[in-house]
């Protein structure tokens, strides 16, 4: 894109507008720096927000053969050090105004970069020489987990999604998330590879609905990419305010479970008329996308009651459900959600064991990812979401294995037991929390220090939102955490840090 049109505008932030010949320009720059010393799908962490930059950044590694490994300077440092030392990474690329680390050396400027060395580092992992990239997702035991993606998976994926949205160079995209979290994956590639013009979306801006919706309108933004939590945000504004974005053409939404009543109030609002809603289950080990369900009034109103549509999978993938056996289900019984085809990752950065639990090999070639989600296929063949199988939740966008904060918990001085469950933070349900019930010394362990403990170790969306103080936990027949009766005690007890 950019050879053929390189003074074509490509990204848009609070500095003003580069063009993909800029953008080409200072990638070949990281790609030099970085020539010489990496090796095919070796990993370079980086450490940045998302900024024009930093995009440069991420082309220039790829440019090299190199994949990245992104690590949000807004993670506290435990959880930065965790994927440093983990990935292996040798190499760093970070925003200048951050600085290398203490156990980092100075290999080279590279614009508004830092190229630094770890000389400390492990020796490298074996990866696949076509990985793109390894995004790390919570881990139940305590620990994160990087999953690897290869460049085929992703072109995967842009090859059988882009065309159901007939993008292209007058769109505007958002980069509205974390690179930490792959959603980005779409947004960045789905904006670059098709020659339109990227937003990027400040976090203070993220985080004020307000102020997001007035960049939407002055930028005319043409496909928003958004988790339902951040759009109910969005909808209660723009609904409250009389707003509009009469250049939106596509609202897609993913990441975790829809709230249809937003969707109903940004219909009846008439914010966007010619926005066409989308829902795309999806999955970080699967590639971002694995479904397209196309929202209307009559898909929220038919189906399975109580049970939110995801559509039907990609072209390039295929999904079966299984019961807890590996046994495909009947028509209309629930299974979990097993997804093949070519957007499958090469599954968990040197944890064997898990990946081959986690992505059993499928009798036609290739692999499954075993999800550990449940649905319901309607009786026209449409999915439905029904919930998870296990520990793990989805909030706000992020996949959280409650486990890792239980383990969290329970180091803390004072806490001796601790279960974590999501709950509705009204009584009419939509936006939801993250609640933390702990058995503790409330002296020894007060919600204060039991916070602060907490945010040195676990990013921002995994802290939670309340803690509640309990005598103990209850337990099932059979002596396991019984969760539902976890959720009615903190039902009752109210409020914040109850004790």
């Amino acid at each position: 894109m950019a050879a053929r049109f390189p003074d074509r505008p490509a990204l848009t932030d609070a500095d003003g507008t580069v063009s993909y010949g800029w953008l080409a320009e200072r990638a070949r720059a990281v790609t030099a720096a970085l020539r010489g010393r990496v090796g095919p799908g070796a990993p370079v962490a980086l450490r940045s927000g998302a900024s024009r930059h930093a995009l440069a950044g991420l082309l220039g590694i790829l440019g090299a053969g190199a994949c990245y490994v992104p690590v949000d300077p807004a993670y506290p440092p435990e959880r930065r050090r965790h994927l440093l030392e983990d990935s292996r990474a040798a190499l760093v690329l970070s925003s200048h105004e951050l600085g290398p680390d203490p156990a980092e050396r100075v290999v080279e400027r590279v614009g508004e970069l830092l190229l630094t060395a770890r000389p400390a580092a492990a020796a490298p992992h074996e990866m696949p020489g076509d990985t793109a990239y390894v995004i790390y997702t919570s881990g139940s035991t305590g620990a994160p987990k990087g999953c690897v993606v290869g460049h085929a998976q992703v072109l995967a994926l842009l090859d059988a999604a882009l065309p159901l949205y007939g993008v292209g160079p007058d769109d505007v995209w958002t980069l509205f998330h974390s690179w930490s979290f792959d959603f980005s994956v779409w947004e960045i590639w789905g904006a670059l590879l098709t020659g339109a013009r990227a937003v990027n979306v400040d976090r203070s801006v993220a985080a004020d609905p307000e102020a997001f919706a007035e960049l939407l309108a002055e930028q005319r933004v043409t496909v928003l990419n958004q988790v339902p939590s951040a759009f109910g945000a969005l909808v209660a504004e723009t609904a409250a305010t009389g707003g509009r974005l009469p250049a939106l053409r596509h609202v897609v939404l993913g990441g975790e479970a829809l709230v249809p009543d937003d969707i109903r109030r940004w219909w009846a609002a008439d914010v966007a008329p010619g926005a066409a809603v989308t829902n795309m289950y999806g999955i970080t080990e699967t590639t971002v996308h694995v479904t397209y369900g196309p929202l209307t009034p009559e898909t929220l109103a038919e189906g399975v009651p109580g049970r939110t549509p995801i559509g039907r999978p990609l072209d390039h993938l295929t999904v079966e459900l299984r019961d807890e056996h590996g046994l495909l289900v009947a028509p209309g019984e629930p299974g979990e959600l097993w997804v093949g085809g070519a957007g499958v990752g090469h599954g968990y950065l040197a944890r064997p064991e898990l990946t081959a639990a986690r992505f059993p090999a499928n009798p036609d070639g290739g692999r499954y990812y075993r999800s550990g989600d449940w649905a319901v296929a309607g009786e026209d063949g449409q999915l439905y979401y029904v919930g998870r199988m296990d520990g793990q939740v989805k909030l706000r966008g992020f996949r959280i294995e409650l486990g890792e904060i239980e383990e969290q918990l329970r180091t803390v001085p004072g806490v001796s037991q601790a279960a974590c469950l999501v709950e509705s933070a009204g009584p009419a349900g939509g936006a939801e929390r993250l609640t933390a019930c702990l058995v503790a010394d409330r002296a020894a362990a007060p919600s204060r220090a039991v916070r602060e403990a907490l945010a040195a170790r676990l990013p921002a969306h995994m802290l939670p939102q309340r803690l509640v103080y309990l005598d103990r936990l209850p337990l099932t027949d059979h002596g396991k955490l019984d969760r539902r009766a976890l959720a009615s005690l903190s039902s009752a007890e109210g409020g914040p840090d109850r004790g």
